[in-house]
């Protein structure tokens, strides 16, 4: 009895290794992949968080959600003179045996703009909505919003970034946040970071610029 114990025992540490062998290679082939990508987009590419982004941005809704934030893969450069920051994030909800870690592209653009307050939150995230984007939220095409309904509708109708995929954002400072749920494991922030120089110009229309 002894001896089946122990061969069960190895057997759960040997599967455990072998897991996360497999879990740090796909992490190095995601961050290989996310720098290739970046220095074909003449960018900078960190696998590590340069930023600081927990504190950086600790007053964005999805930065502050949830407990154990974590930054990597960071690519950062700029589009059309403006800074723009891409990584991979989690965070962990719940607790013990309920703890979960949810994951997320995030693009920042930290524009020169004078932009109002915004919050807004897609209707297929909403499990992960922040209570921010809810209470006396209006709906504006797939989103929930709370604050600033034009400026939604100018980043709603930025059909490049947004359309059919599920983007939320947020707007503070000037800064504005998008947030993607990594639905799928090869899912990255490169196709959508292609779209921001996109999103920009209709921003510069909607103050304008």
């Amino acid at each position: 009895m002894q001896d089946i114990f122990t061969l069960l025992l190895i057997g759960v540490l040997v599967a455990s290794v072998i897991s996360f062998v497999v879990m740090g290679l796909r992490q190095l082939r995601r961050t290989n992949s996310l720098a290739r990508k970046a220095h074909e987009m003449d960018m900078h590419f960190s696998p590590s968080d340069p930023f600081d982004v927990p504190r950086r941005y600790g007053g964005f809704a999805l930065i502050s959600s949830g407990h154990g934030p974590r930054a990597c893969n960071v690519t950062h450069g700029h589009v059309r003179g403006v800074p723009v920051r891409a990584f991979d994030f989690r965070y962990e909800v719940g607790h013990a045996t309920r703890r979960m870690t949810r994951h997320y592209a995030v693009i920042v653009v930290q524009t020169h703009m004078v932009l109002g307050k915004l919050v807004m939150w897609h209707v297929d995230d909403a499990q992960a909505a922040p209570m921010s984007s809810i209470a006396g939220a209006m709906c504006v095409g797939k989103w929930m919003c709370c604050g600033d309904l034009e400026l939604a509708r100018a980043l709603a109708e930025a059909s490049g970034l947004l359309a059919d995929q599920v983007v939320s954002a947020e707007v503070r400072n000037g800064i504005i946040m998008f947030c993607i749920p990594i639905l799928k494991r090869r899912q990255d922030y490169t196709a959508s970071l292609e779209h921001v120089d996109r999103v920009l110009g209709r921003i510069e229309e909607f103050c304008g610029q």
